[in-house]
């Protein structure tokens, strides 16, 4: 399949099971899973600046419609897609960063677990944070990160293991 539509079909199968799915589950305004931050985190690594930065605006304008949320999940979105080259570059030592893809069987476990658990708390910390817009909620701040992000790296995981797999 041509890989323009394996990313296209991704970047809708992501939003609408966010959407429709992972949109209505929550428990106490806390446990909010974000399982649209995969498609971020697994463009290609030599993705363009320009398209990454795009394609994370068109997810986070599409979740922001969703959830009448005023801009927070575009903001957290471009944020990520912004630092993703660094952390990138930060987890995969320089001999091995010629690898085009990003999953848990190009990168291996280790790296894979590190590079995806940093984005994933670097998104949800800042999605949070604009969501508050003030310091003195802070301990909801941290408290719903420190919830969401486990759970949205579990559904992360699981994702690679059994769609993702025929990248090995």
């Amino acid at each position: 399949m041509n890989d323009g539509l394996r990313w296209v079909g991704r970047f809708v199968f992501l939003a609408l099971f966010q959407i429709f799915i992972l949109n209505n589950i929550q428990l106490a305004g806390y446990l909010n899973p974000y399982l649209y931050v995969l498609f971020i985190l697994s463009l290609p690594a030599n993705t363009n600046r320009f398209y990454l930065l795009l394609w994370a605006f068109a997810m986070g304008l599409l979740i922001d419609i969703a959830e009448n949320s005023g801009g927070v999940h575009i903001s957290a979105s471009l944020t990520l897609a912004f630092i993703r080259p660094y952390l990138y570059r930060f987890v995969v030592p320089p001999s091995q960063q010629e690898l085009n893809r990003i999953s848990l069987w190009t990168m291996g476990p280790t790296r894979f677990f590190t590079y995806v658990t940093l984005g994933v708390f670097i998104h949800h910390l800042w999605l949070f944070s604009v969501e508050a817009f003030s310091f003195r909620e802070i301990f909801s701040i941290f408290s719903r990160t420190l919830v969401s992000a486990p759970i949205t790296l579990l559904m992360i995981y699981i994702t690679q293991l059994f769609v993702y797999r025929e990248e090995a």
